[in-house]
């Protein structure tokens, strides 16, 4: 609730005007009970190995497919909402390394998971300052819903985004 999935679609649409820079830009939203399985179909789609045949592989032979076509490309994987340790290996994801310049953007609640996935950097995102949640809080909620209707709407639409502390999606 305090904007992670929004910062990283910021991240990722900047990335994808800079197609140049990275072979693929490979967006994946992770649930809570984590499947291994979801992570690689959203991964096989974006590189184009989706199809009914692929559907049926294993989880390895997945992992061994996703693996032989980014190991040899530039790539920026973005993971939304981690709850716990991915191994990357068994999703097919060569590890960056400094001569490809790939890279991994993780989002998560828990510092234990930056630690256990190894995050090279950290960057604890803060509550917004009240302004800044009630602007954002206006781009999620239509203009018309906040303007018509009952005229107590508004009123009580910047009480909400008062008490959620800074947290617009709450």
């Amino acid at each position: 609730g305090i904007g992670k999935t929004t910062l990283l679609k910021q991240i990722y649409n900047k990335l994808l005007l800079m197609q140049n820079k990275f072979g693929v830009v490979i967006w994946v939203s992770v649930s809570k009970d984590l499947r291994l399985e979801k992570i690689q179909e959203q991964i096989g789609i974006k590189i184009g190995l989706f199809d009914k045949a692929w559907r049926k592989k294993s989880v390895k032979d997945k992992a061994s497919d996703i693996f032989k076509i980014l190991k040899d490309k530039k790539f920026v994987l973005l993971m939304d909402g981690l709850w716990e340790r991915v191994d990357l290996t068994k999703v097919g994801v060569p590890l960056p390394d400094s001569k490809k310049l790939s890279k991994i953007v993780f989002t998560t609640r828990s510092l234990e998971i930056c630690s256990l996935m190894e995050a090279d950097r950290q960057f604890k995102v803060k509550c917004l300052a009240a302004e800044e949640a009630w602007k954002l809080f206006q781009t999620l909620i239509e203009d018309k819903t906040l303007h018509a209707g009952h005229p107590e709407v508004l009123d009580l639409a910047v009480f909400i985004s008062k008490e959620c502390y800074g947290l617009p999606l709450a």
